[in-house]
């Protein structure tokens, strides 16, 4: 009498072959949602940091229109560097200049405001804000200064307008590159060509 057996199951090959088909598989979809998650996150951040730096253009801008002579009788500017800018506004609309500054520290926009004291001196420590972060401008210029003549302006005496210009990226090393937000702004107390 012959017994006939039945063979039912998966050779050690076929187990192998099947076992690494199924790895390749999850460490592709593994990589393809990590991907995806990265880019998402990097979309994320880098919208909330481009619509930051256009509040704070906003800000400067409404601000810096108004620059006035200081409550001692100052010079509206005071410092027109590429990366640090001070001046006198009242930002705060209780009609006294407060001392404005606005500096680049690290990838940080940040805007120092002094009130004026009791002798309406500036010595008080300032509020510090951050106004615009991932600011990536590297070698380029925050503010550029300009005359009536619209010539780049080397003395205080002479800016009659500013240009600010940020760029902006949350991965600098990585692409896509800066978007870049910039504006014009006219010191309407300084005008002299009405």
């Amino acid at each position: 009498m012959k017994v006939h057996i039945n063979k039912i199951g998966f050779s050690l090959i076929e187990i192998t072959i099947s076992s690494s088909i199924l790895l390749l598989i999850l460490a592709l979809g593994y990589n393809f949602i990590v991907t995806g998650f990265r880019t998402s996150i990097f979309s994320s951040e880098q919208e909330t940091a481009i619509q930051n730096a256009r509040k704070a253009m906003e800000i400067m801008t409404k601000e810096i229109r108004g620059g006035n002579y200081s409550e001692l009788g100052s010079y509206p500017l005071r410092t027109i560097e590429e990366n640090d800018f001070l001046y006198y506004s009242d930002v705060n609309d209780d009609g006294k200049m407060e001392k404005i500054r606005y500096l680049l520290d690290g990838l940080a926009l940040k805007k120092v405001t002094t009130l004026p004291g009791p002798l309406n001196d500036y010595n008080m420590p300032g509020a510090t804000t951050t106004i615009a972060n991932y600011v990536n401008n590297q070698e380029e210029a925050i503010f550029t200064y300009y005359d009536n003549s619209y010539n780049e302006a080397g003395l205080i005496n002479d800016v009659r307008l500013i240009n600010i210009k940020l760029k902006i990226n949350v991965t600098p090393e990585r692409v896509p590159m800066d978007y870049t937000v910039e504006t014009d702004v006219t010191l309407r107390n300084l005008k002299d060509n009405l």
